[in-house]
């Protein structure tokens, strides 16, 4: 089986807009006045309120294993996120 990461990379590749909606409810979550983010809300507020649309081969619209590199991703796009938004360990498999 792939690894997590190369299902990730795949994963983004098809469906850039995850990432991209998922900066921008950051975006709006810290403009709010919070100042800690888990990616996990924003998995499950794009599960919930937008229904998003995405291209993948497992059951799952955006696998939460999928999580700590979406983190990692919005830090390097917006370092001035780090230490705003958690990030966990990568799991190797």
């Amino acid at each position: 089986m792939p690894s997590i990461e190369s299902r990730f990379r795949q994963f983004h590749n098809d469906n850039p807009h995850v990432l991209t909606e998922m900066e921008r409810l950051a975006r709006q979550w810290f403009e709010s006045g919070k100042t800690s983010l888990g990616v996990q809300l924003l998995f499950e507020v794009m599960r919930w309120d937008r229904s998003i649309k995405t291209k993948s081969s497992d059951e799952f619209k955006v696998n939460n294993d999928f999580a700590a590199h979406y983190a990692r991703a919005m830090i390097t796009r917006h370092p001035e996120w780090t230490g705003r938004i958690r990030v966990r360990a990568l799991r190797s498999a």
